[in-house]
């Protein structure tokens, strides 16, 4: 008698999605001090809890390597199929292997996903383009004030898009320049609308503090 889950077909064996799993769990891991903060900022999402998201920052080197190494595993598994299949002999997976365009559909997209995540910084940091100018707009009020805020805590390509991100949140700015390398941030402001100390409480909660700079 046929067995019955080879006729209707089943996922991919489960140690292709075990290490996809691991690989997107690892990628998630890796952009959540960067990309999530970035994410949840731009929604209008703060607090202390979005803040200790950078705390990830440190293991962003060991998952990213889990994450790679994951992806390597479900690679081999796939080659090793595919010659078990070709000379004749049986697999030995714990599941009946799905239709070979399926599995590898399935397998693609899940690595497709976990490859952008790694790589989502980058891919922000391109997406947004170069800095904004610092020389004030022709039309701000008279009372716009700038200051230069020193930032704490940077460490990848875009977590100068979200700390922008954050200071453009506040009520009362008008213009945030915010560079990677020296980590500091111009910003123009209404002092009638907008403190310094409201600045630093928004950058704060995106997880970078920051403190006039006393080089500025």
């Amino acid at each position: 008698m046929p067995d019955s889950t080879s006729a209707t077909g089943s996922p991919p064996d489960r140690g292709a999605r075990r290490g996809l799993a691991v690989a997107l769990g690892a990628a998630v891991a890796a952009s959540a001090c960067c990309t999530v903060p970035l994410l949840l900022v731009s929604l209008g999402v703060g607090g202390a809890w979005v803040g200790s998201l950078t705390a990830f920052e440190p293991f962003r080197p060991l998952f990213i390597t889990v994450a790679v190494a994951a992806l390597g595993y479900v690679g081999w598994r796939e080659w090793r199929a595919a010659r078990l299949a070709a000379s004749g002999v049986d697999c030995d997976c714990e599941d009946e292997a799905v239709p070979p365009r399926t599995r590898y559909a399935v397998l693609g997209v899940g690595a497709l996903a976990a490859v952008l995540l790694l790589a989502s910084p980058w891919l922000v940091r391109a997406a947004s383009g170069p800095p904004s100018s610092t020389v004030l707009p022709a039309g701000a009020p008279l009372a716009t004030a700038q200051v230069v805020l020193s930032v704490e805590g940077m460490s990848c390509a875009s977590c100068d898009v979200t700390v922008e991100r954050a200071l453009l949140a506040v009520e009362g700015v008008d213009g945030a320049d915010v560079s990677f390398e020296p980590p500091r941030a111009v910003v123009s402001f209404d002092p009638t609308r907008a403190t310094v100390a409201d600045l630093m409480a928004a950058t704060a909660a995106a997880g970078y503090p920051t403190r006039p700079a006393t080089d500025a």
